[in-house]
């Protein structure tokens, strides 16, 4: 799982797909997951969230995924298809949504962000003074997608106890971002389900200690060898607001050609 990425991975934030895409052999099959240690009253951390990241991302995603915005004043809902390979390629295409959303994609290619806008019929890269901005007035930002940080790689970790949540046994992991990592956050807190490795709760803190957001995650469900969370619910601690994401249909570690995230393809519009 990445931290800031749950629309990707999962948005990552996984996540998921269909275009008329070219076949091609079928990539090579993903690592084995690490079991997961259930039963471990204090389990070994990076274990722990090596699991985590897996069952979340695989090598590649697909699928259906919808997104329901609520402020004071407004309300949208997206529907969505998104493919994901790996940390550096997704592709995000705007199925229902307003009459300026519908049809819109997002490309992101490593650590570059393009937008194609159908009214305009053109292609638009994201300048880096815009990647702050909200991803389709979402409580994500264009650099969640761009810069989504790794639980394993980004932070130091511990596991410091066990709590009950909606009558599951969770470890309590704490997370402080390593000195050489550029991550936002100055701490995370988060439950993880002792029986699935599924996260329960994400909070994000400053570097003031202070709430900045929470992320909910709910409805698991079984995909291939995997559970899952089937919705994710993000709240700013500041605001009223929320943005909720469903994923309807997924599928991961599947073939996905390598021209699906490239700028000739955004161009054309599919």
């Amino acid at each position: 799982m990445t931290i800031d990425r749950p629309l990707l991975a999962p948005i990552t934030m996984g996540l998921v797909l269909s275009l008329s895409l070219s076949a091609r052999a079928a990539d090579p099959p993903p690592p084995k997951p690490p079991a997961c240690p259930s039963d471990a009253a204090s389990p070994d951390p990076m274990v722990l969230l090596r699991r985590v990241e897996q069952t979340l991302e695989g090598t590649s995603s697909v699928g259906t995924i919808s997104m329901s915005i609520k402020t004071e004043s407004w309300s949208r809902k997206l529907k969505m298809k998104v493919w994901a390979k790996g940390e550096d390629y997704a592709l995000v295409r705007i199925l229902e949504g307003g009459p300026r959303e519908t049809g819109m994609m997002t490309l992101k290619r490593e650590k570059q962000l393009w937008n194609y806008l159908p009214q305009a019929g053109r292609v638009m890269k994201l300048p880096s003074g815009m990647l702050g901005d909200s991803w389709m007035g979402s409580d994500f930002t264009n650099d969640d997608l761009v810069n989504g940080s790794s639980l394993t790689d980004d932070f130091e970790s511990k596991v410091i106890g066990t709590a009950k949540h909606d009558g599951r046994d969770a470890w309590q992991v704490v997370l402080t971002p390593k000195p050489e990592a550029t991550v936002v956050w100055g701490k995370v807190e988060m439950l993880v389900d002792r029986a699935t490795c599924v996260p329960l709760i994400d909070r994000f803190f400053d570097e003031e200690g202070q709430l900045a957001r929470t992320m909910v995650f709910a409805e698991i469900k079984t995909i291939g060898w995997r559970q899952f969370p089937g919705r994710v619910t993000v709240k700013p601690a500041d605001s009223v607001r929320e943005t909720v994401v469903s994923y309807d249909d997924m599928q991961f570690d599947v073939s996905i050609p390598d021209d699906t995230f490239s700028l000739h393809r955004l161009q054309q519009g599919r």
